[in-house]
């Protein structure tokens, strides 16, 4: 194994006590926590274009609702990966400045700078923002504040989600702006058949 990726693993191996303090556990290149409602993740993501003798990583902060996983019969009982979650948004977005962020290591040097920033943003925002919000309320919460993730996924998912919890006055709204957003493009013949799903599955009328 070449040493930047000795490097990589020695940095999920050194993180994984500071994460265990707050409940996550480690599953591969990620760290996870489940609560009766969601999962939380927390990602390592290695770049597919990293120099000779360096890797480039970033981090992903993401929630899963079990519900919503259940109705597109995905397993619930198991953390799925980030990029299925329902709601994600890169470590560096939460930083000041809000910008996507990555990492290199390629010596002593800069892996001890990338373990210090990481573990001081993780601990500091990640884990946070996902104890905080580690239920359906959270959930719906973080989508209201627009934060993480494209407008069309989340609100196709925060329909199924109200729909599971008997929420249906509040779907309209919702199938109004997935209809906005997608007439006219190339995602509206898949908005149209989200919304005919919700109103079949939950024996709806015609929105």
């Amino acid at each position: 194994m070449p040493p930047s990726d000795l490097l990589f693993q020695r940095l999920l191996k050194d993180l994984r006590p500071v994460l265990a303090e707050h409940g996550f556990r480690r599953k591969s290149q990620s760290f996870v926590i489940e609560s009766p409602q969601c999962w939380g993740i927390i990602n390592f993501q290695k770049s597919l274009y990293s120099s000779a003798g360096q890797k480039r990583f970033t981090v992903n902060v993401a929630i899963a609702v079990k519900r919503v996983l259940r109705f597109y019969n995905e397993p619930a009982d198991a953390p799925p990966l980030h990029y299925k979650c329902h709601w994600d948004v890169r470590l560096g977005q939460l930083s000041p400045g809000h910008s996507d962020r990555w990492w290199t290591l390629s010596d002593e040097g800069s892996y001890e700078s990338a373990l210090a920033e990481v573990r001081d943003l993780i601990t500091a925002k990640a884990v946070p923002i996902i104890k905080d919000h580690l239920t359906e309320e959270g959930l719906l919460e973080l989508w209201g504040k627009i934060l993480g993730g494209f407008e069309y996924p989340r609100l196709k998912e925060k329909s199924i989600l109200l729909a599971e919890r008997n929420e249906f006055d509040r779907l309209p709204s919702i199938f109004l702006r997935i209809r906005e957003i997608c007439r006219g493009g190339a995602a509206e013949e898949g908005a149209e058949k989200h919304i005919a799903e919700i109103e079949r599955h939950f024996h709806l009328k015609a929105q």
